[in-house]
């Protein structure tokens, strides 16, 4: 129960994102303006959308989100052991979490915005497939078949959030309007609360059904 907690808590952790106390200023980067792979308008909009002038503390941390994940994860291994398999993907999030964060104070500014963007969308893509092997590992350990509609729509409340993620993540990179970027992260949030409603439905089943 307690393992079940602590990863509805970390996913939620990581699917709200609030970022309003500034705790350093960026080195001054530029762009690089004659680049023929990515363009100007490209990099413009990495360096004022995606990495700004400012780290901030994300008041919902992603970082305390993946370490509860860890720790439920650790909880539940006994249920299904494909849950392993989770902590590769979710140390490497971690890790690329930082290091784009960081890295206007340890990229070289005639290559940040190069390295910032392909930083950036590997951690988008490891976070899903963290995220997906999670749910479905979990779902795999709750399979017993009055459960089964519970786990599907689990699914279902998970997929719709990934979806919210990804287009995110392109919405803020295009810079569009900020009302849109807002619209897609209250969606995100629903998909996943509603993923994690049925999570929570699923308690009762887990370990009825176990599987190597």
């Amino acid at each position: 129960m307690i393992g079940i907690v602590m990863i509805m808590i970390g996913l939620l952790l990581s699917s709200i994102d609030i970022n309003a106390v500034i705790l350093a200023v960026y080195p001054e980067y530029h762009v690089i303006k004659d680049d023929p792979q990515l363009g100007e308008v490209i990099q413009r909009y990495v360096a004022d959308n995606m990495l700004g002038d400012y780290l901030r503390l994300d008041l919902m941390s992603d970082l305390v989100g993946y370490v509860f994940m860890a720790i439920g994860v650790a909880m539940l291994i006994k249920y299904n052991k494909k849950f392993v398999g989770v902590y590769i993907p979710l140390l490497l999030t971690a890790v690329l979490y930082v290091v784009v964060r960081i890295s206007p104070f340890i990229i070289p500014a005639d290559k940040l915005v190069v390295y910032a963007l392909a930083l950036s969308f590997v951690q988008l893509l490891v976070e899903i497939l963290m995220e997906k092997k999670l749910v479905y590992s979990f779902a795999d350990a709750t399979a017993d078949i009055p459960n089964q509609r519970d786990t599907t729509l689990m699914k279902f409340g998970w997929i719709g959030a990934a979806l919210c993620q990804a287009f995110l993540y392109f919405i803020v990179l295009v810079g569009l309007a900020q009302w849109i970027i807002i619209v897609y992260m209250v969606v995100r949030a629903l998909f996943m609360l509603f993923c994690l409603d049925r999570m929570f439905r699923c308690r009762h089943y887990l370990g009825k059904t176990e599987r190597d």
